[in-house]
């Protein structure tokens, strides 16, 4: 009885312990399915993240619907509730009103609309966001003339060349030429400098006879400033390097002393007669209209520079002729060609 009793025990055990067995291998196979089905439509966060992300147009749109370089927002872009208005284009040449006001987005967007114009964001750290109420097209390509001009006035920085007493004649020529390269820009000044350092401070006349070379080298496209008041052309800094600073154009006086050593006076009265009766005879081929037809072709190329930057600023190639600055070069050009004819 007891050993039957015993027999019935562990086949009970033994139905447990399978039950227990295959719900554990029904667990691992639906773990495994619901993993290769998931590894199959995985997506990795970084793919995620950039198709959320929209990308930024090159060029935005103004209220007409035209492409304009993406320089400033504009109009639906601007996402304060308030705003500024500084100033509001008016008048056919579209001639800036500064003003004063702050009123809501949604107002300036339809005084825009009224105008055919856009809201342009000038600047969003102050509080409100400054704005103003013109063509983007045209308010961006008024900046950009500007800082053209801006550019144009701005004083080009010093250049330097540092030379020693000893140096080469080929080494001397290098440095010679990259002058006469600078000085092509009106406004440009090179400082020469001869550096002397230790015991070639001894040879401080060397060093001026240098410079003295140099200033009849560059004589035809350089001179130095204040000469002709008296000035010395060779002046000595803090650390006893000798300086002579160069400005543009060429030193008459000192050509003309150039030549009376190479040939006398007289060879340089004839040159004089000689450079006069070519003036005279080219005078003489000159017509009067030549100048006029110059005039009809830099005020043709200007039109044609002037359309490029207008249509570059967004504004359509068949609005170009009724822009303000293309109606004056019109009439610039017309009374131009009427002179010709006359």
């Amino acid at each position: 009885l007891a050993f039957s009793r015993r027999i019935e025990k562990n086949q009970g055990h033994s139905a447990v312990g399978m039950r227990q067995r295959w719900s554990l291998l029904s667990l691992s196979i639906f773990g495994l399915v619901l993993h290769l089905s998931l590894r199959a439509s995985f997506v990795p966060c970084r793919y995620l993240r950039a198709a959320s992300i929209p990308r930024v147009r090159r060029h935005a749109q103004d209220l007409d619907g035209r492409n304009v370089k993406k320089e400033y927002k504009v109009n639906e872009e601007i996402r304060a509730n308030e705003v500024r208005v500084v100033g509001i284009a008016s008048g056919e040449r579209g001639q800036m009103e500064e003003t004063n006001q702050i009123m809501s987005i949604s107002q300036a967007l339809d005084m825009a609309r009224d105008y055919g114009v856009d809201v342009i964001l000038i600047n969003e750290d102050q509080d409100p966001p400054l704005v103003k109420i013109a063509s983007v097209g045209k308010y961006v390509y008024q900046e950009n003339k500007k800082k053209k001009e801006q550019a144009k006035n701005k004083q080009p920085k010093m250049k330097e060349v540092k030379i020693s007493y000893t140096i080469g004649d080929h080494d001397l020529y290098t440095r010679l030429t990259q002058i006469e390269k600078w000085v092509e820009n009106p406004r440009q000044q090179v400082k020469v400098q001869v550096v002397l350092k230790g015991r070639s401070r001894m040879f401080e006349n060397q060093a001026r006879q240098l410079l003295d070379r140099v200033r009849r080298e560059v004589a035809a496209y350089a001179k130095v400033p204040g000469v002709d008041r008296g000035n010395d052309p060779v002046t000595k800094d803090g650390r006893g390097d000798l300086i002579m600073l160069l400005g543009p154009g060429p030193d008459r006086a000192l050509l003309k002393q150039i030549i009376e050593e190479a040939g006398g006076k007289k060879a340089v009265q004839k040159g004089a007669l000689e450079e006069e009766d070519e003036e005279e005879e080219e005078e003489e081929e000159k017509e009067a209209p030549t100048d006029e037809d110059d005039e009809v072709k830099a005020i043709e190329a200007e039109m044609k520079e002037m359309r490029e930057e207008l249509i570059e600023c967004g504004i359509s190639p068949g609005q170009v002729n009724q822009e303000p600055e293309m109606q004056d070069l019109l009439k610039r050009l017309n009374a131009a060609k009427a002179k010709v004819g006359a």
